[in-house]
């Protein structure tokens, strides 16, 4: 599996000459795959071997995704140890995702290196993102703030898109229940100094009623109808190695779709629509004993309603609910290795974030600046790593975030490390600016996080085990202006404190002809206002992925297990009971070129909430037929 784009986008955040020999525009043009599962990059914005990483961290290749057929990137997020999924309706309907017991938003989603998601809300909606256009997706937990900013509380998540050879495709046709509808295509072309990857994929489905009304929520709407969706996006991705020291990447993607949903039409609509964008362009220069980089990006992320269509039927005169994000982005950094065992990167970041909307925000438009500067340093077995950034997002006072971490390597097979780290999170526009209930006087979230972590891997078995402790400080909850008057109004505020405890294990082996992943967490997130866990955050949960590869034939067997967890969205709050889900799949490649893939989630049919009153998904199939080339 080549990577000449993937292989750069890895060296862009990235380029390290960690084995600390490697040159960069070798990087650049080598196609043997150094964008396997064993390379990390978003660790420490540069590259390293998996193994060496002094952070928990985990990685799907494309090739894992097909094998897995997950449903979307937030099935996929599900098995990874220390992630919790909470979805409200179909694949693609609101997901989020809970890393380490941390909240929803704070998780830093990157595109290919590129920041994204709306400004408003404070978070990326990772339903957004097809996983057909997906070629690798690597995940770190822990803070992270240090090197990449706001966000960056309870990890990080990068998705790299599609990468091909010239002359190599892929397409495919998927059917399943509901009436689902996919088709998906990725084409390489080019040459070996300037290769290119168009992918596009369009999905369709009836899918069902997202929202069963149980009581605990007065403001629940029963409509009992199917909500489906559709969707499409096409992606542009590649290089152009002009010189042997120069090489410019291009990376931009398109996302449209349309969901329905359950909801009260006299005050919104019952369908909502996104618009998402971004453009990338990265220079690549690669010189003696210096790496230089300079990335220039735009995104957009826009949401709206459909509640106009309903204007004349209920008397009022209110266009959709419309919410967008635009946000460009500079961003330049330098790699220094020194010697053969010490490497220095320095950056600095800015972006301009503003907003259109049909809501009267007091403030539309803000600037972050940051300076950042990572090194790492060998002393025989011993790994040190220290991290230090200066963030300043728009006039909230500035924020000054580290991360320490210092490993010993007993052997090739055995690694023990230990961390430190600070994080934070700006208030979004809507905690800042939205009409009558934007608060000025709000500071960021800020959190401080300790780690242990050991690895072990042999030929055949690896196994990762972490315990940490998290502390939050300044949690943003709405609270009455006037605690005494009853009649208060109500905005955010700095009120609410977290504690969170953890541990986790990731344990994988190839024996015989099977392939085995197995992980464990253990999340205890209380929160020490209330003395109460966190909403929707598991106490413990557990996934086992099982393959069977036969010479054509891939049997594939997964269980997932969500401990109870409680639910306090409603007026009432709620206990979402344990579950179990099973899921069958069977991989039949007929030849070289053409796969057949069968699957069948939730197979015993198992009743399950992630969110009060949000059905999970019943029995499903699907089927798909994949030809590359």
């Amino acid at each position: 599996m080549k990577k000449t784009l993937l292989a750069l986008s890895i060296s862009s955040l990235f380029y390290s000459s960690l084995s600390f020999a490697e040159k960069a525009n070798a990087v650049m043009i080598d196609k043997a795959a150094k964008a396997d599962e064993t390379i990390v990059v978003t660790a420490n914005r540069s590259i390293q071997d998996k193994f060496d990483t002094l952070a928990a961290v985990d990685v799907f290749t494309r090739e894992s995704i097909e094998q897995i057929q997950p449903l979307s990137v937030s099935d996929l997020l599900g098995r990874v140890a220390g992630i919790s999924i909470t979805t409200q309706g179909t694949s693609a309907h609101k997901s989020s995702a809970f890393i380490r017991g941390t909240n929803s938003d704070h998780i830093l989603v990157l595109v290919n290196g590129v920041r994204v998601g709306s400004a408003t809300l404070g978070v990326k909606s990772i339903a957004d993102i097809p996983v057909q256009l997906v070629e690798r997706v690597e995940v770190i937990r822990g803070p992270r703030a240090a090197l990449w900013g706001s966000d960056a509380v309870g990890g990080v998540i990068q998705i790299f898109t599609r990468d091909l050879n010239a002359g190599e495709g892929q397409a495919g046709i998927k059917v399943g229940s509901n009436s689902l509808y996919q088709g998906y295509g990725a084409l390489g072309f080019g040459n070996e100094e300037h290769s290119y990857t168009l992918s596009a994929t369009a999905e369709k489905s009836d899918g069902f009623d997202v929202i069963v009304p149980d009581g605990s929520n007065m403001f629940s709407v029963d409509q009992s109808d199917d909500d489906g969706y559709d969707r499409q996006s096409v992606g542009l991705s590649g290089t152009s190695q002009f010189t042997k020291q120069y090489a410019l990447e291009l990376n931009t993607q398109y996302d449209q779709g349309t969901t329905e949903i359950d909801a009260n039409t006299m005050y919104s609509g019952d369908e909502t629509s996104y618009e998402n964008y971004h453009v990338l362009l990265r220079n690549h220069l690669q010189l003696e004993q210096l790496y230089l980089q300079l990335g220039l990006s735009t995104s957009q992320d826009s949401n709206e309603d459909n509640y106009s269509d309903y204007n004349d039927q209920n008397g009022f005169n209110n266009p959709n609910s419309l919410f967008t994000t635009t946000r460009d982005q500079v961003t330049a950094l330098a790699q220094i290795p020194f010697a053969d065992s010490s490497e220095v990167t320095a950056g600095f970041e800015w972006y301009s974030e503003s907003i259109d909307s049909n809501n009267a925000y007091d403030k539309t438009k803000r600037d972050a600046n940051a300076l950042f500067v990572t090194g790492r340093h060998n002393i025989e077995q011993i790994k040190l790593e220290a991290s230090v950034r200066y963030d300043k997002v728009g006039d909230i006072n500035g924020e000054t975030t580290y991360q320490l971490a210092t490993g010993y390597q007993v052997s090739d097979q055995l690694l023990f490390s230990l961390s430190h780290g600070t994080a934070f999170k700006a208030p979004s526009f809507n905690d800042l600016y939205y009409p009558f209930s934007g608060n000025l006087d709000l500071i960021s979230e800020t959190a401080d996080s300790s780690e242990f972590l050991t690895r072990y891997q042999n030929d055949i078995f690896s196994v990762e085990v972490s315990v940490y402790q998290t502390n939050i400080d300044n949690l943003i909850e709405w609270a009455p202006v006037d605690s005494s008057d009853p009649y208060s109004p109500w905005q955010p505020d700095n009120i609410a404190q977290a504690e969170i405890l953890g541990a986790e294990a990731t344990i994988s082996a190839d024996i015989a002809d099977t392939s085995n992943r197995l992980t464990f967490s253990h999340v205890d997130a209380e929160d020490k206002t209330t003395g109460k866990q966190l909403a929707r955050r598991p106490n413990f949960s557990a996934n086992y992925n099982f393959i069977y590869n036969l010479e054509q034939l891939d049997f594939t067997f997964d269980v997932n297990y969500q401990g109870s967890s409680y639910d306090n969205a409603g007026a009432e709050e709620k206990t979402l009971k344990a579950y179990t889900l099973l899921d069958l799949g069977v991989n039949y490649r007929l030849n070289n070129r053409v796969s057949l893939f069968a699957k069948v989630t939730n197979v015993t049919d198992k009743g399950y909430q992630t969110a009060s009153e949000y059905p999970g998904a019943e029995r499903g199939y699907s089927l798909t037929l994949d030809y590359k080339f």
